[in-house]
């Protein structure tokens, strides 16, 4: 029968109807699942799937994920992303304040290192560590306030996944989590397992007076941990001296192998320093943080020339100082006067953040990771003084607080050529000399010195049979050393601030006006003047041509000189003054008992206390011994 027209639309419309009633029942039908994704009960039915979809949309439309009827924990912690941490493979991340934690995850087997050992087999500690590179700042017009610390979450429960935090009274929360609050911005903690280890990061609520995001790197590693702060013991970083603008710090010695000291200096400068105001509040929660002190301290020094004012800090190795050993030297300068500062030490990491190249597990250096060292506090000086100034006359005679303040005319020098040994506050004169130039004029005085000394030494049989030489102890080596450490200490003696009121130091050269023309009160004068020693300074040199005007000096140590009539043959006539003696109570010092204060000076003795420091000290009461010894030997 041949349909009409009609007819034919009409059953054309009700066959399109009944396709989409179709699709409609196929797609509000309830879904099936994965028995791997949900594992569902057997006793479950759709309508409590019912429940499910109204969760989900709940889900979506509120950041916090609650705790699902059908789900087990471990399905509702991975939602989350897990990123992978590799063996000494540090990543970066910025997290917002009281949002969810980052998470992580150590794989069992995963941590490989050059031999055999895993995550796997058998109980394996495994290091974890993190620091905080940046902090939410301050907004504009607001209080100051610091932001909490992060918090490092850990776990090696096999169904962990990422944790659901808890705030409480005590602080955050995580069932079956360890919980680790940050200390400066700094976390480590390790712990043995032979599962898969579940990590995360999350950062605390903060005010609103308070803007931005936090930002931190976390590492793992089978060796020991990637970030590390050093604690106890004595200062790696050195302060030698400073005066009003400039510092200079010096680290200890890099190797104790004398053998060694070329394969050191051929190397590149092993470390960075980073230099803030002592209390620099925008460093507060970030001191034990290597990210955080590169990123945030005033001044810093590094390898690629990215810290602030990078311009501040000259560095360099050197062989200066005690024993002659590889030392990374730093110069600090444009500082302001009377001012305290702390200089951090950072061994920096060899492996760089969230980098994607690949690495030979047995190539990874020793120590691949970075080390943030204790802080060494430093301060500089006053400046000199104007004629509102005046001295307290005392047994050590103390010096008013000035109301106007000049240039300092002590001034820091390195880096001298003939002098080598020598790094610490001199006389100076801003009008005459910058510090480099002040270093010359010094050291070629000592030289000259020195050559007049040599025409003496050649009147001695140094090379010469064993029974005609002037000492079978010591040679014309150990003589010409040992003059020219004293020569070089005596004639560039080391500054202290006028204003100083140690009892280690003496006044000099108080007739003298100062380099910027004013001179002491006419009263103060009168009195200095009646100590002969204040007068001037122990060299002419320095009053004729330095002219610094009024200063202290630090006495040198009496051994400096012992050293010299022990090594030297007693023909050339050098003497030093006996404790006791006006002479030496005006020319020599004596060390302290531990060494932890400048108490007189000697070659390559800093400002920072150190503590068991072997140094050589004569015996005084064998003197007269080794005395008497030399002149046996001596010849006609």
């Amino acid at each position: 029968m041949q349909l009409s027209l009609l007819q034919s639309r009409l059953i054309a419309s009700l066959a399109a109807t009944l396709c989409l009633v179709a699709l409609y029942l196929l797609l509000s039908w309830p879904k099936g699942a994965l028995a791997s994704e949900l594992p569902l009960d057997s006793s479950s039915s759709w309508p409590d799937l019912a429940i499910v979809d109204t969760d989900r949309h709940e889900r979506e439309t509120s950041p916090y994920e609650p705790v699902f009827s059908l789900f087990t924990r471990s399905i509702v912690g991975r939602a989350q992303d897990i990123t992978p941490l590799q063996n000494h493979r540090p990543l970066g991340l910025n997290i917002g304040p009281g949002s969810l934690p980052v998470c992580y995850i150590i794989k069992r087997g995963s941590l490989e290192s050059s031999g055999p050992e895993a995550i796997s087999g058998s109980n394996t500690t495994v290091y974890i560590s993190a620091n905080t590179c940046l902090q939410p700042t301050i907004k504009a017009g607001k209080k100051p306030s610091s932001p909490g610390q992060l918090t490092l979450l850990v776990s090696n429960n096999t169904d962990a996944g990422c944790p659901q935090i808890t705030t409480t009274s005590n602080g955050i929360e995580a069932k079956g989590f360890t919980v680790k609050t940050f200390t400066e911005g700094a976390v480590t903690l390790n712990i043995n397992s032979t599962n898969d280890i579940y990590v995360a990061i999350y950062a605390p609520k903060v005010t609103d007076d308070l803007e931005g995001p936090y930002n931190f790197e976390i590492a793992a590693s089978n060796t020991t941990y990637f970030h590390q702060y050093e604690q106890g013991g004595d200062k790696t970083l050195l302060w030698m001296d400073s005066d009003s603008t400039s510092a200079l710090l010096v680290t200890r010695n890099l190797t104790a192998d004398v053998s060694d000291p070329r394969r050191v200096m051929s190397e590149d400068p092993p470390y960075q320093l980073y230099v803030s105001g002592q209390d620099a509040p925008y460093l507060d929660g970030m001191r034990h943080s290597a990210c955080g002190l590169q990123n945030n301290a005033l001044i810093g020094a590094n390898n690629q020339r990215s810290a602030n004012n990078i311009g501040m800090i000259k560095t360099a190795m050197t062989l200066r100082g005690p024993g002659g050993l590889p030392k990374q030297q730093f110069y600090v300068v444009g500082l302001n006067a009377t001012s305290a500062y702390s200089g951090v030490l950072i061994k920096p990491a060899n492996i760089t953040v969230n980098s994607r190249q690949l690495i030979d597990s047995e190539k990874v250096p020793e120590k691949p990771g970075s080390i943030v060292f204790q802080t060494t506090a430093f301060q500089t000086n006053a400046g000199e003084l104007n004629a509102r100034s005046s001295l307290l006359m005392a047994s050590s005679p103390k010096v008013h607080t000035a109301d106007n303040l000049e240039a300092s005319n002590c001034k820091v020098v390195t880096d001298l050529e003939f002098c080598d040994e020598i790094q610490y506050a001199v006389p100076g004169n801003d009008g005459k000399y910058n510090n480099t130039e002040l270093a010359k004029a010094y050291d070629k005085y000592a030289e000259k010195m020195y050559d007049n000394f040599l025409k003496v030494m050649m009147q001695i049989q140094c090379e010469t049979d064993r029974t005609s030489k002037y000492s079978l102890a010591r040679t014309c080596d150990d003589c010409k050393n040992a003059y020219k450490r004293w020569l070089c200490t005596v004639s560039i003696p080391r500054c202290e601030d006028l204003r100083s009121e140690t009892q280690f130091s003496v006044l000099r050269n108080v007739g003298q006006p100062f380099p910027n023309g004013t001179r002491l009160p006419a009263d103060d004068l009168r009195n200095l003047a009646l100590v002969p020693s204040q007068n001037s300074s122990r060299n002419v040199f320095i009053d004729h041509e330095i002219q610094p005007g009024p200063y202290r000096e630090i006495l040198p140590c009496e051994d400096i000189c012992y050293q010299v009539v022990q090594s030297c043959p007693a023909k050339i006539g050098f003497n030093c003054p006996q404790p006791g003696m006006y002479a030496f109570n005006v020319s020599y010092g004596r060390r302290g008992k531990n060494d932890s204060t400048v108490s007189c000076n000697y070659p390559g003795k800093a400002r920072t206390p150190i503590n068991g420091v072997a140094t050589f000290i004569p015996n005084l009461m064998l003197l007269a011994g080794v005395f008497s010894f030399s002149s046996l030997l001596l010849l006609g």
